[in-house]
């Protein structure tokens, strides 16, 4: 398939959109594709509201880092993404990134609204929910995914993350441990479009196939990321 698209349409050049946290996983999918079909494929990572504007001008896909993202998408920016063709080529598993070594004894969600307790809080991941009445130990506040691994990087006196096991597996050793959250509130699914008003539709539409196929999964997995 990949061939065929190289011959009919290789001046094509994806562009790409999302967020920061799926980022690493859709870029080497991304590569991957642009190798076997000849297209060029730039992605480009960065907050919805700051990309929203260009990505209906000149974008191809979109991405997103769960599914309550796309769906606030949407609702902001109707017309822009086509949501017949959304997919979900992998799921992230979320949990609590503590201090190396547990010294605070976390073992769960009801563990971090224990006096005293230092937490990080990334607006964008959306974990207010999940974390209850642990907010009120909320600490630190930041916007990213990326902000908040180096947040966490900086700010040695923070207790937890709750947060993406993809984000745990930035750190370096020692810089702490990922205690997952093992049931069905735990994962949420990584979902991607196309523009409805994508410059190439086509090609567009055949890297949301390449996505599902074994090969891209098996980058997501590599990436941290679980099977949907």
């Amino acid at each position: 398939m990949l061939m065929a698209l190289h011959t009919n349409v290789m001046a094509a050049s994806l562009t790409v959109y999302g967020p920061g946290g799926p980022y690493e996983a859709v870029r080497a999918c991304a590569d991957i594709f642009a190798a076997g079909s000849g297209l060029t494929v730039d992605v480009r990572a960065g907050e919805p509201a700051e990309q929203a504007e260009q990505a209906a001008k000149d974008g191809d896909v979109y991405y997103t880092g769960a599914e309550y993202m796309m769906d606030d998408f949407l609702r902001d920016y109707p017309g822009v993404l086509d949501d017949s063709a959304i997919i979900y080529p992998a799921a992230r598993r979320m949990g609590i990134i503590v201090r190396q070594g547990n010294p605070k004894g976390v073992a769960g969600l009801d563990d971090l609204a224990a006096p005293g307790l230092r937490i990080l809080d990334v607006r964008l991941e959306n974990m207010g929910e999940l974390r209850g009445a642990a907010n009120a130990n909320a600490a630190v506040f930041v916007t990213t995914g990326r902000q908040g691994l180096a947040a966490w990087k900086a700010s040695k006196d923070l207790d937890a993350w709750v947060t993406y096991r993809t984000w745990a597996g930035q750190l370096a050793p020692g810089e702490g441990e990922f205690i997952p959250i093992d049931d069905a509130r735990g994962v949420r699914r990584i979902p991607v479009t196309v523009m409805r008003n994508a410059p190439h539709p086509g090609p567009a539409r055949a890297f949301l196939e390449f996505l599902k196929t074994d090969e891209a999964r098996a980058v997501f997995l590599t990436n941290g990321y679980e099977p949907y």
